[in-house]
């Protein structure tokens, strides 16, 4: 195996001291190296393993700075000159270990060195700093290539070292030794060695080099004569200027050594560098912490020229300008500076001037400030961004200290204010309050509490740095030097505490405008619980009204009286729906100046007013209370030139009929105050209603009916009337069970022609009570209307008519009679009215003309666009919509022409009277001949006997309705009745 493209193994070579003796001889130990590749002449590379030595020979010292596997080493060697080592055969099988000629003794003491020749198994570690380097061959290790022939003169290590012959003439020089000299290396070859390299005689080891135009350098001496191959002689110089002359062991010099090393580390923990400038020597001593961080060197001598080119171009003139300040003048060198090799970085270097005996030291120190600045930049941005952002932000913000006064304001929370920031700073937070505005924001009869402070806490914020508040009045200032106060300003608060530089409390304070937003919030609540027409308090607002006065200590004398209008349904449809407003706006004001203290009035539904009053017994009880009622109401009204007289029937009950039992205390509002205002004020609109209010309200609902049905037309609910209330409650309950159960049925009453032809069945719904058997519709439909249930009613009756109607059979080719359904819940303009229509005729599969829906005339009257188009869409696939009981609301027969109905349906009160009475037969008259006379069919209802028929088909009316022709039947039945063809008068009048 050759040695070509192999890196040559290293030999780690210890020195002897000067005073070795002959025996001491060096030895090598090593297997046999190959030879040296021509073709790489300076490979590098070192690796150490544990010398060999005599089994008797004592372990070597070594420097417990380092271990085995860290030794220093110079890594790279170079040839002093070309010269071409001898060739050396090469030996197959592995090569004896040689022994090179002793070395002669060393200027030094100490034993022969010993050198050891290892195999290359491990690397040694990289380049380490020259210190450790020179530390390292002071200790007597140097490392040469192990291929080297014996006898030829090695290379020399890298780093400072001088070779001269026997006469002690300079052989060569290293560069690095040329340029610390400051001559080139051709100049010294010949020189003595003396004239570059001065030794102590009194410190053996130690000397100083001499340099062109320079002041000596400390230097450590490393030598040994008698280079292999040669009779010459290597110096190896290492800079110590850094350290100072190594101290003997124990002594003052050793003590100063430690502190140095000391100081050192500090600064390194520190991050501060320092350097010292002898201005009578100009020699300068850097620490290693300054060279890092001006990008100097980190070992060798540097001069005045290194450390100015250590500064960035563009500070040099004011280093410059500044250090010749601080040497003429004595003023310290304070600034800011970059280093060249790093302009990025940031360094603050201070320096002063002082005299030691004759001569002249500056010292300094160096630190990196780069973070420091950039934080201070950030710092600066973001405060100023802070500024910015209290200046241009929309909401007021002000800063207040420890002591809770104003540090400063924004011009958002001036012109909130009104007031300037002069004005305002030093101000107390409190005295911005307007303590009179939230007084009056309160509830009447509310008493107010104590003024929480501004910036006070609220519950559960303890220990937190934030917090907000609930709004407060502020008190605010027209614009100008002298503006007086106005309307306050009410604002939300949000509040951080943070700690200023000194520890203080400081409150950032965030003042936001809710002004408006109360504004809003109090318009929203008064629409949610006030009527858009009369603007007395609805029915939500009754409830809750209601139910706060029954939790209170004057449950008992708690009072609702219903107040329902006499014949309003008249002024409707006589003089129109805007009349009707009117009527109830006046009649509205009417009770609100008239009702007496403690009482307040409500709008309930269309025409019922509720009076509520919180202690009937202050008004004389409740018979009297109602009998005051009733008089206000009792009036006449001009409305649209009219004079209208009004009166109200009235049902009353009050909570002592309800057994609630006497609470004690003393009530939360003001019982002689308008009672339904301060509750809603007072209280939240989600709170849950009291156990008995349903109740309270549902009495005095009864007892109102109950008063309809007599002729006093006032009512107070007693015993027997609730007793009637809960038994309306049950069938409530009962009849939501039966639509379920399906307990409801159909009847159906056939409308015949003249000639006794079935045209059209009407739908009548009928229920079978498991209990008290076949109920009319005249006792349960109250009921389903009072519960909201007319609209499920009315789809259920919808869905199983059509079905029904799709099974009828024809006679004798006539076509098969048609179905009328009678709405009251289901109405055109309802969000479903069109689909359900739809889904019901579908699905029953009935053909669309066989369809009849009967509505009320005021229910298709003033109708808004998009309900017309809906019924028109309806009207164009073959449906029919009749008026059912025309002439009942006393309209005038020219509303008629714009109803959108193709049939008339004749109310049973003008049939009645039609053969006996002259002023009937005039209105059916009159309404037949415009019914035909605008296209639409007449249908008389409730015609009863045979008179009545004669005169109403002398008339020209086109269909009947009544028990003359048959009374409302099974749909079984009416199946049997059509299969029979035409109906005939005297058989109905048999039946």
């Amino acid at each position: 195996m050759n040695g070509a493209g192999r890196t040559p193994r290293l030999a780690v070579v210890r020195l002897p001291d000067a005073d070795a003796s002959g025996p001491d001889r060096a030895r090598v130990v090593a297997e046999p190296p190959a030879l040296p590749s021509p073709a790489r002449p300076e490979a590098s590379g070192a690796f150490a393993l544990p010398v060999e030595r005599d089994r008797d020979e004592p372990a070597p010292a070594v420097d417990p700075g380092y271990d085995a596997e860290t030794l220093p080493t110079v890594p790279r060697c170079r040839p002093a000159r070309p010269e071409a080592p001898a060739a050396v055969p090469e030996q197959e099988g592995p090569r004896p270990a040689r022994t090179l000629p002793a070395l002669p003794p060393a200027a030094t003491d100490g034993p022969a060195a010993e050198v050891v020749v290892t195999p290359p198994e491990r690397p040694s570690p990289t380049v380490r700093r020259r210190r450790d380097a020179g530390a390292a061959l002071a200790a007597g290790t140097v490392v040469v290539p192990a291929d080297t022939p014996v006898g030829v003169p090695g290379p020399m290590p890298d780093g400072p070292v001088v070779l001269h012959d026997a006469q002690g003439r300079v052989v060569t020089v290293s560069p690095e030794l040329a340029r610390l000299v400051g001559v080139a290396t051709e100049d010294l070859v010949g020189m003595p060695v003396d004239a570059v390299v001065a030794t102590r005689p009194a410190a053996p080891g130690h000397g100083e080099l001499l340099r062109h135009g320079q002041n000596p350098l400390p230097v450590r001496l490393i030598r040994w004569r008698q280079v292999p191959g040669t009779a010459h002689e290597a110096l190896l110089v290492v800079d110590v200027s850094d350290e100072g002359e190594t101290p003997a062991p124990g002594s003052t010099d050793a003590a100063v050594a430690d502190e140095r090393r000391r100081l050192e580390e500090l600064s390194r923990l520190a991050g501060i560098g320092s350097f010292e400038n002898d201005r009578s020597r100009d020699s300068w001593v850097i620490n290693s912490v300054a060279r890092t961080l001006l990008g100097l060197p980190p070992f060798g001598t540097l001069g005045r020229a290194h450390v100015g080119e250590a500064v960035h171009p563009v500070d040099r003139p004011v280093v410059g300008a500044r250090w010749r300040a601080m040497l003429e003048e004595g003023t310290p060198l304070d600034l800011e500076v970059r280093p060249a090799h790093d302009p990025t970085r940031v360094l603050h270097v201070r320096a002063a001037r002082t005299t030691v005996g004759e001569r002249v030291i500056v010292a300094g120190a160096v630190e990196d400030v780069t973070e420091r600045r950039a934080m201070e930049t950030r710092m600066r941005a973001s405060t100023q961004r802070f500024t910015d952002l209290l200046a241009v932000a929309p909401v007021g913000v002000a800063l207040f200290d420890d002591h809770e006064r104003l540090v400063q304001a924004n011009q958002s929370l001036c012109r909130l204010l009104g007031e300037g920031q002069d004005t305002l700073r030093g101000r107390r937070a409190d005295e911005l309050l307007d303590l009179h505005a939230e007084r009056e924001a309160l509830a009447p009869g509310v008493a107010p509490t104590g003024a929480t402070p501004l910036l006070a806490r609220p519950a559960g914020s303890a220990g937190s740095i934030s917090w907000s508040c609930a709004a407060r009045a502020l008190r605010r200032r027209e614009r100008g030097a002298r503006g007086a106060e106005t309307e306050p300003v009410w604002c939300e608060l949000h509040v951080s505490v943070s700690a200023d530089d000194l520890g203080r409390a400081t409150h950032l304070v965030v003042f936001t405008d809710v002004t408006e937003n109360r504004r809003v919030e109090a318009s929203l609540r008064h629409q949610a619980m006030h009527d858009e027409l009369t603007g007395l308090p609805n029915r939500r607002a009754l409830s809750r009204a209601v139910s706060h006065l029954l939790a209170g200590p004057s449950a008992r004398r708690t009072a609702v009286l219903f107040c329902d209008l006499d014949n309003f349904k008249r002024v409707n449809d006589s003089l129109g729906h805007d009349a009707g407003d009117e009527l109830l706006v006046v009649l509205a004001e009417k009770l609100r100046e008239g009702l007496p203290a403690g009482c307040s009035a409500t709008r309930h539904s269309g025409d019922e007013f509720v009076v509520v009053c919180a202690d009937v017994d202050a008004h004389g009880g409740l018979d009297e209370l109602t009998a005051v009622v009733g008089r206000i109401l009792r009036t006449a009204v001009p409305v649209h030139g009219q004079l209208v007289r009004v009166s109200a029937t009235i049902g009353a009950a009050v909570g002592a009929a309800l057994g609630l039992p006497a609470t004690p205390g003393e009530p939360d509002i003001d019982l002689t105050g308008d009672p339904v205002e301060q509750v809603l004020a007072t209280t939240s609109l989600d709170a849950p209603d009291h156990p008995a209010t349903a109740d309270l309200v549902r009495f005095a609902d009864a007892a109102l009916f109950e008063a309809k049905s007599g002729s006093n037309r006032v009512a107070l609910a007693d015993e027997a009337i609730m007793r009637g209330a809960d038994e309306a409650l049950r069938m409530e309950s009962q009849l939501r069970q039966a639509m379920v159960n399906d307990e409801l049925v159909l009847h159906f009453q056939p409308v015949v022609a003249p000639d006794g032809r079935v045209q059209t069945a009407e739908a009548l719904v009928r229920w079978q009570h498991p209990e008290h058997g076949l109920i009319f519709p005249d006792k349960f439909l109250p009921i389903a209307e009072a519960a909201d249930l007319l609209g499920e009613l009315d789809r259920w009756v919808l869905r199983t008519a059509v079905r029904e109607a799709a099974t009828w059979p024809t006679h004798g080719g006539h076509p098969v009679a048609s179905v009328a359904v009678n709405l009251a819940g289901l109405l055109p303009g309802d969000p479903d009215f069109l689909a359900t229509v739809h889904e019901a005729v579908t699905d029953a599969g009935l053909p669309w003309d066989r369809l009849v829906l009967e509505l009320v005339e005021t229910c298709l009257a003033d109708l808004p666009p998009a309900t017309l188009r809906e019924m028109n869409e309806l009207i164009a696939a073959g449906v029919r919509f009749a008026v059912d009981d025309f002439g009942t609301g006393y309209s005038s027969l020219s509303r008629l022409t714009g109803l959108p109905a193709q049939i008339v349906k004749l109310d049973r009160g003008f049939v009645r009277g039609v053969a006996t009475g002259e002023s009937d037969r005039a209105v059916a008259r009159a309404v037949v001949e415009l019914a035909a006379a605008i296209g639409q069919t007449c249908v008389a209802e409730g015609v009863e006997d045979a008179d009545q028929f004669a005169v109403l088909r002398d008339l020209g009316v086109d269909a009947y309705q009544g028990w003359l022709f048959a009374r409302a039947m099974p749909s079984a039945a009416l199946a049997e009745l059509l299969a029979r063809g035409p109906i005939v008068t005297e058989v109905a009048d048999a039946s």
